[in-house]
């Protein structure tokens, strides 16, 4: 599946556009193509080599043509459960050795299973190349099914399928699809459905492995720092002798056409309404989406959209936020629009506005300032997601599945530059028409009666049932190994150090900056860092830092914010401020040709913003409809409930909830803002396309003006930690049991944080960790599970988490606790040790790959006041941890008996689990807590 690119954070760009200077000129600067060589093999393999010299790291991505559009209604979830089982082994790969082995390396493995493909992506640091084509095609020539593997598994899918489920609006896209596809195989999501997933024998599973996962029906693509000829030598010794199958042959019937609108209203547990709408498109090869993304863009991208001046920022705003875009798909797209409605409004009204919004483009189109904006942004966006090898592998390898063609990379920006506004015009006529809508409204269950009779039933769905009795025998593929084939993965022996750049440093006005140059794109960041933030809020008015940080951009010096957003959209500069707790940074990118004008623009964000009334009084409305959705959020009301416990109301133990926003005022905005803008301790960073000279002339102009001042005086001070808490938060409409458990430990300035480092490795990195290995594999209680020390500046703890069916609840706490009494008590074993270093070291390498993350860490060091060099001592200083100084860290801060735990599940089911661990302290869901207030501004808005 493809949706139309619509993230525009880290903004790297490939191209220098032209302005005119009121209206984007219609220059279209060419892109420098994506440089790849393809091969067929005689087995049907494609395999694609994209170089990509300027990064340390390679990856490998396989793209199976199998989702869940090839399944049968019957036994939904078939591909998706392929996506867990192929990590249990093949001829040569232990069960679980995959992703072990790439961590190992300090590399990533994953996979992910949609409507079209299944893939299985690895990066590794580049002189490791040869260890994931052979684990992969391992897998690919001799993977088979077990009642062992796919018992375990189906678990595990049953426990990612119920946190899905267990989050606000996670069943939204599920109701949408089966309104749009009624009839058609898109009408299901890749997850599955458990019952058909419980009625399936192994012997199916492997039927459907046999039939998809073949050379011929798979694209192989190899992206970063590697030569070509080597690889191919790799590729043909392990990809070329494995047989082809037959042609896969796919009876999937054609969605009927629709010919009359569709409407559903739904109640589900959520905090407030949803709509949204969707219009079926042609397949994914179509030249139409050239223009159908162009109409997402004037839609739905940023400020200065469409449907957010109709819906969220104009005088009478109906929604928090508001989006559109096409979702490419390989048979039969969906264009999708969408809002999240501001507490009191009505749906009718924003259903209304939607389709307003559509209907005016279909009869009026759009205009050509419209149209260069839109071409900009989504030439931007395209080109900002080719910077690492991992996206551009998997655009070129989509392109060469989907459509045959990963050349149509090349062509993209071309396609969207011939596009007109007449062509965007002539595609909303023609696939957005009222005839063809099929409408979603999701409505609050303000009882909760129907989403507790649904969670009942679904939770039946989590129960641990025998694997069906296999009918027929489980057949695999027959293949014979080629002669002298390798036995087992091969591993390089030598490892990269990382270094990271320091840059050139100097001070002005009192701030310390940083150039750290960087050629390779037309591209520049900026970040100022000042030393306050939100801890310096008074108590009760908790966030008011995030408030006033994303009110600074709203207009500046005479500039509204229509204006200013419009500004800053039409060149391609981003600039917005956030809360880090006890500093606030200001964030900014830009292509070269337009530094000038981004840093004027952010000269009077950052001195001269306009902090209007109007703005603050929607803006306020917006920030509390999004804390209303979180405290409804089970993940969210963990984390909230264990910092309080731990930390109680001091600092560390607050978070904004829509009472203490709707206690923040105008006047706390301006004091605030006064109080944050001082040069104490600041650090401001260039990091890019920019010269040392150019880079200190453009701070020197930023922060002309800048004071030094006295900052907040904030008291870090928490009380102290009295011991086992025990903290059941009923949600009775909860689908499983979320869990977090921990107690205080160490800060970042504590020698013990390098053997905590490494323990929190031995614990929880990758699926062979011992929690992972337990309380997943063995077990199978869960989908995910961590625990590991986290070491911040003013304090620290010692926290993991998961989300387990409400019978496993108790035992999966009980088996956590296991697994830290063994790592406190039996001696680490040296290939723990040793594994656990490099896995330190390669990760450590991984994130040298783009300028903005070295500049991040040479922030961090200052902030910490680390050692200018520290980042690249790390490793060495971390491989001189012994196996004692592990178990000495583990004994004195993870203590069973000490631990808080917090579990948000319902009552009635968990409670007797959790009694034999303590007592247990039972709290309602926060938004049951009493009288709150509602999200603050809605009067205002009315």
């Amino acid at each position: 599946m493809r949706l139309a690119h619509r993230s525009f954070a880290g903004l790297f760009v490939l191209f220098i556009c032209l302005f005119s200077s009121a209206v984007l000129a219609e220059a279209n600067p060419p892109v420098a193509p994506v440089e790849f060589t393809k091969e067929t093999l005689q087995n049907g393999l494609r395999v694609i080599y994209v170089p990509l010299k300027a990064t340390p790291v390679v990856h490998v991505r396989v793209l199976y043509h199998v989702g869940s559009r090839d399944e049968r209604p019957d036994r939904q979830g078939f591909a998706h459960m392929f996506e867990h089982m192929m990590f249990r082994g093949s001829a040569h790969v232990a069960p679980q050795e995959h992703m072990k082995l790439i961590g190992v390396v300090g590399g990533y493995s994953n996979a992910f299973t949609s409507f079209d493909q299944t893939t299985y992506i690895d990066t590794v640091p580049a002189n490791q190349l040869e260890l994931p084509l052979y684990m992969e095609a391992d897998r690919m020539a001799s993977f088979k099914v077990s009642d062992d593997i796919y018992k375990v598994e189906r678990n595990v899918v049953a426990k990612e399928w119920g946190i899905r489920q267990n989050k606000p609006y996670g069943t939204q896209f599920e109701d949408f699809l089966t309104l749009t596809f009624p009839s058609g195989y898109y009408r299901w999501t890749p997850i599955g459905n458990m019952d058909q997933l419980r009625a399936a024998a192994a012997s199916e599973l492997q039927a459907f492995f046999n039939k998809y996962y073949l050379p011929n029906n798979a694209v192989l693509v190899i992206s970063g720092d590697f030569d070509i000829d080597q690889a191919r030598a790799m590729v043909k010794k392990y990809y070329a002798w494995i047989p082809a199958g037959p042609s896969v042959t796919r009876e999937i019937p054609k969605e009927p056409d629709q010919d009359k609108p569709r409407l559903n209203e739904v109640k589900r547990v959520v905090p407030l309404p949803s709509v949204m709408i969707g219009y079926k498109l042609p397949p994914y090869d179509s030249d139409d989406f050239a223009a159908l993304n162009m109409l997402g863009t004037i839609l739905g991208d940023g400020a200065s959209s469409r449907l957010d001046r109709k819906l969220v920022n104009n005088d009478k705003p109906l929604c928090s936020n508001a989006g559109a875009g096409p979702y490419q798909l390989q048979d039969a797209g969906v264009f999708i629009v969408n809002a999240m409605l501001l507490q009191g409004k009505n749906p009718e009204d924003v259903k209304a506005g939607l389709l307003e919004a559509i209907a005016e483009v279909a009869k009026n189109g759009v205009t050509n300032e419209e149209i260069a904006k839109a071409r900009l942004l989504s030439k931007k966006a395209i080109v900002a997601s080719r910077v690492e090898c991992s996206e551009l592998a998997a655009q070129v390898g989509q392109e060469e599945l989907f459509a045959n063609d990963a050349s149509r990379v090349n062509s993209e920006v071309d396609r969207l530059f011939a596009v007109t506004a007449a062509d965007v015009k002539r595609v909303a006529s023609k696939y957005l028409t009222p005839d063809k809508s099929s409408t979603l409204v999701t409505l609050p269950d303000p009882m909760g009666a129907a989403a507790r009779a649904a969670a009942a039933a679904e939770a039946k769905k989590l129960m641990t049932a025998p694997v069906a009795t296999t009918t027929a025998a489980v057949e695999p593929r027959a293949v014979a190994f080629p002669e002298n084939y390798p036995l087992k993965p091969p591993v390089a022996s030598s490892a990269a150090n990382p270094v990271f750049k320091k840059g050139e440093e100097t001070t002005i006005n009192g701030v310390k900056v940083i150039v750290m140059e960087d050629h390779r794109l037309p591209i520049v960041t900026w970040g100022l860092t000042l030393r306050t933030g939100g801890y310096a809020a008074p108590a009760g008015k908790e966030g008011l830092a995030s408030l006033t940080d994303k009110l600074m951009t709203r207009g500046a010096d005479g500039m509204d914010y229509e204006a200013l957003a419009g500004d800053l959209d039409s060149r391609a500069i981003s600039i917005d401020l956030s809360d880090g707790g006890d500093i606030t940074r200001l964030n900014g990118s830009a292509i070269t040709d337009q530094l000038d004008h981004a840093l004027d623009r952010t000269r009077q964000i950052l001195f001269k913003p306009t902090l209007a009334s109007e703005e603050f009084d929607k803006l306020k409305a917006q920030m509390s409809n999004g804390l209303t959705v979180e405290q409804e959020n089970p993940s969210a009301v963990a984390a909230h409930e264990f910092g309080k416990a731990l930390y109680g109301e001091s600092l560390q133990g607050r978070h904004a909830t829509p009472d203490s926003l709707a206690a923040v005022t105008l006047d706390d905005v301006k004091a605030f803002y006064a109080q944050m803008l001082k040069s104490n301790d600041a650090i401001l960073v260039f990091a890019g396309d920019v010269t040392v000279q150019r880079g200190q002339e453009l701070a020197t102009k930023l922060l002309d003006g800048i004071k030094v001042g006295d900052l907040a005086k904030v008291d870090y001070a928490v009380p102290a930690y009295t011991g086992r808490k025990i903290i059941l938060v009923d949600n009775p409409d909860a689908k499983q049991s979320v869990i977090k458990i921990g107690l205080p430990a160490y800060d970042i300035h504590a020698d013990d944080k390098y053997a905590g480092m490494l323990g929190g490795q031995i614990l929880s990195a990758g699926i062979d960790s011992r929690l992972g290995r337990y309380v997943r594999a063995e077990k199978g209680y869960v989908y995910g599970i961590g625990a590991m020390f986290s070491p911040g500046r003013h304090g620290g703890a010692f926290a993991g988490a998961t989300e387990t069916g409400f019978e496993t609840t108790g035992a999966t706490i009980e088996a956590m606790f296991k697994v830290f009494y063994d790592l406190r008590t039996a001696p680490v074993l040296p290939n723990e040790l040793a594994e656990s270093k490099t896995r330190v070291a390669g990760s450590m390498l991984m994130e040298t790959q783009t300028i903005q993350q070295q500049a991040g860490r040479r922030v961090d060091a200052m902030l910490n006041d680390y050692p200018i060099d520290y980042w690249d001592k790390l490793p060495a200083r971390v491989n001189e941890v012994t196996l004692d100084q592990i178990q000495a860290v583990m004994n004195q801060y993870v203590k069973d008996d000490a631990m808080t735990i917090v579990v948000v599940a319902p009552a009635d089911k968990v409670k007797e689990q959790l009694d034999k661990l303590g007592s247990v302290q039972v709290l309602p869901m926060p938004s049951k807590r009493g009288a709150t207030t509602k999200p603050s501004g809605t009067e205002l808005l009315k």
